[in-house]
């Protein structure tokens, strides 16, 4: 993101607060302090191409990549273990 759009820092600052909302009508605790939106599109043409990307705040290089990983390695494993325990 470039301090040059403003429709897309608006649209970022308007995420974070939908995250914060959302993470208060889940019961969340404390303060947030780092996010990560991890996005999948299909688009259906000649081959069809599957895009995943990830939405940071503030954009790309907002956060350094080796916090983004431990998040998603967290969040990950958590993920792991509860389809684990939905198997026994």
């Amino acid at each position: 993101m470039t301090d040059t759009d403003p429709e897309l820092k608006d649209a970022y600052q308007r995420l974070e607060v939908a995250i914060e909302q959302v993470m208060r009508l889940e019961d969340f605790q404390g303060v947030m302090t780092e996010w990560i939106v991890v996005t999948s599109t299909q688009r259906y043409e000649e081959g069809g191409i599957t895009q995943v990307g990830t939405l940071v705040p503030e954009g790309a290089g907002a956060v350094p990549y080796h916090r983004l990983i431990g998040l998603l390695d967290y969040a990950l494993t958590r993920m792991r273990a509860e389809v684990a325990r939905d198997d026994d």
